[in-house]
This record gives structure tokens, sequence and C-alpha cells, in this order.
């Protein structure tokens, strides 16, 4: 659907078109972004990790004991 990537690129100013790519969004805005030349070549795992650990440094809730 064109109009739904061209209003989803709206939110990705500063990082070039392309496809894959994969985003950490927080009220609106990018906090964390994986592009095609981060992905290309790399196994699911690999990504995976990757995104595991920009969650947790962007997202998480620090534990509390």
């Amino acid at each position: 659907d064109v109009d739904a990537t061209d209003r989803a690129r709206g939110y990705f100013t500063g990082y070039r078109p392309s496809s894959p790519s994969i985003a950490l969004m927080c009220d609106g805005q990018v906090i964390y972004m994986l592009e095609r030349s981060q992905i290309e070549n790399r196994d699911a795992l690999a990504i995976a990790s990757e995104l595991t650990a920009a969650f947790e440094t962007f997202c998480a809730v620090p534990a509390t004991v």
C-alpha cells in the first residue's frame, strides 16, 4: 500500500528508505534503527541479539529488588 508506506516513512526522517529495516519507537520518535546494511549478510540470531540489546537499552524498565 503506497499510502501506508509513505506515512510510515514520515516517521523515519533522517534515515534512507530501505527494506528491510527495523525501528524501535517511543512516543512517535525513532529511538533505534537497524538499517538494511546492518541486516544484510547476518543470520536471524545475530539480528535478534542486536534487537534484544537495543530493547534492553532503550525500552526495558529497570528491575527493582
